[in-house]
C-alpha cells in the first residue's frame, strides 16, 4: 500500500514545541528569583505554561507512527522499524550522553573522569543531563510499537478505545507510583506519557477526520485549552504564594487536560499559518524539521552562556540575561544546526 501523504503541519507543532523547550530551561533559574517580583511572576508563569512540551511531543510521535504505519504494517516488519528507529535515537542519545556526562563534569568542576559503570547507569536512567530522560521515554516506545500495532489492527474496541485505555493506564501508574509504592524513575517511564501517546496513536489513525474537527470546533479546544493551562498555573502561583494547598491530583488532571487540548488547538492552528502565513511557515517549518538537533545542543549553549556570563547583580540585568538565555538556546542552537548541515552536505 502506498504511503500517506506528508503532513507539513507537524513540522509547526514541532516548533511550537521546541520553542517551549528551550523556554522552561532557560527560565528555570529565573523561577527561583525572590518571590514577589514582577519579572520572577512572568518567568515563573512562562515556564509552567510550557509544561506541555514534552507531552506535546510523545503526543507527535504516536500522530507519525501510526499515520505512517497503521495501514501498511505487515508481518516481519518489527525488525526492519526497530533497527531504523532506534538507530536514528540510541546512537545520538549514547553519544550525547557521553558528551553531557564529560562537557558538566568540566563546566562545573573543572576536572574530567570516566566511570563505565555510573556511565551506564546514567545511559539507563536518562540523566546524563537533564533533558535526555526524554529518549528514554521515546525508546520504550519504540520497543513496543510493533506490539502496540498489532493488537490495535487486529481489535476493534481496543483501536476504539485508545484514548481512555490510555488514560486509565497513565492514571493507574500515578496511583501505584504516589499511593502504593513509588516506581522507579517515574518520570522516565512510557507508562507516565501513555495517554497522550495513545492520543496521538487514535490522532494517526483518523488523520483527516479529527484534523476536520479541530478546525471546525477550535474555539472550544482553545477555550479548554486557555482554561486548564490558566487553571494549572494559577494552582501552582497560589501554592507558591502560599495562599492555599491543592493536593497533588489536581495539579496532574489539570495538566493532562491541557496537553490533551494543546495538540488539538496546535493542528488547526498550523493548518491556518499554512495557508495564510507563508512566510511565517516556511521559518517555523525549519524551525521544526531542526527541532531533534536544537533539543540535543542547546543545554550545552545554555550552560555555557550561565557560566561564562558574570553574575547579574541587578535583577533588570538578570531579566535581560535569562531573555538571551532563551534566544541563545533557540538561535544558537538552530544555526549550530545549520552550520553542522551545510558542512555534512559539502563533503557529501
Amino acid at each position: 500500500m502506498p504511503s500517506r501523504p506528508k503532513l507539513p503541519e507537524i513540522d509547526l507543532i514541532r516548533a511550537i514545541a521546541i520553542i517551549a523547550v528551550v523556554l522552561i530551561h532557560s527560565t528555570s533559574g529565573a523561577t527561583l528569583l525572590p518571590i514577589g517580583g514582577g519579572s520572577q511572576a512572568i518567568f515563573f508563569i512562562l515556564n509552567k505554561a510550557s509544561l506541555f512540551t514534552v507531552p506535546l511531543f510523545i503526543w507527535i510521535s504516536g500522530v507519525v507512527l501510526f499515520y505512517t504505519y497503521y495501514d501498511r504494517w505487515g508481518p516481519g516488519m518489527s525488525r526492519v522499524f526497530w533497527t531504523k528507529r532506534l538507530q536514528r535515537i540510541l546512537i545520538p542519545y549514547v553519544l550525547w550522553s557521553l558528551f553531557y556526562y564529560l562537557f558538566n563534569q568540566f563546566m562545573f568542576h573543572g576536572t574530567v573522569r570516566f566511570d563505565m559503570i555510573y556511565f551506564i547507569k546514567l545511559l539507563i536512567s536518562g540523566n546524563a543531563s537533564y533533558h535526555l530522560y526524554y529518549m528514554v521515554i521515546i525508546v520504550q516506545f519504540y520497543l513496543l510499537f510493533p506490539l502496540l500495532i498489532s493488537v490495535v489492527r487486529r481489535l476493534t474496541w481496543v483501536r476504539r478505545a485508545l484514548i481512555p485505555i490510555g488514560i486509565v493506564i497513565q492514571a493507574g501508574a500515578y496511583v501505584i507510583h504516589h499511593e502504593v509504592h513509588p516506581l522507579p524513575e517515574y518520570a522516565s517511564l512510557f507508562v507516565s506519557y501513555t495517554a497522550l501517546f495513545a492520543f496521538g496513536a487514535f490522532v494517526g489513525i483518523h488523520y483527516s477526520a479529527i484534523a476536520a474537527w479541530s478546525e471546525r470546533y477550535r474555539h472550544l479546544t482553545g477555550s479548554i485549552m486557555f482554561l486548564a493551562g490558566s487553571t494549572f498555573v494559577g494552582m501552582l502561583l497560589l501554592h507558591q504564594y502560599g495562599r492555599t494547598s491543592f493536593g497533588n491530583s489536581w495539579f496532574e488532571l489539570a495538566l493532562l487536560v491541557y496537553c490533551m487540548a494543546i495538540p488539538l488547538w496546535a493542528v488547526q492552528w498550523s493548518l491556518r499559518r499554512l495557508a495564510d502565513s507563508p512566510r511565517l511557515s516556511v521559518v517555523l517549518t525549519a524551525l521544526g524539521a531542526a527541532s531533534f538537533g536544537i533539543y540535543l545542543v542547546h543545554p550545552a549553549l545554555l550552560t555555557l552562556w550561565g557560566r561564562l556570563t558574570p553574575n547579574q547583580d541587578q535583577l533588570w540585568l538578570y531579566d535581560l540575561h535569562t531573555i538571551a538565555a532563551f534566544f541563545i538556546g533557540v538561535l544558537g542552537s538552530w544555526l549550530l544546526i545549520r552550520m553542522y548541515a551545510a558542512m555534512k552536505k559539502g563533503s557529501a
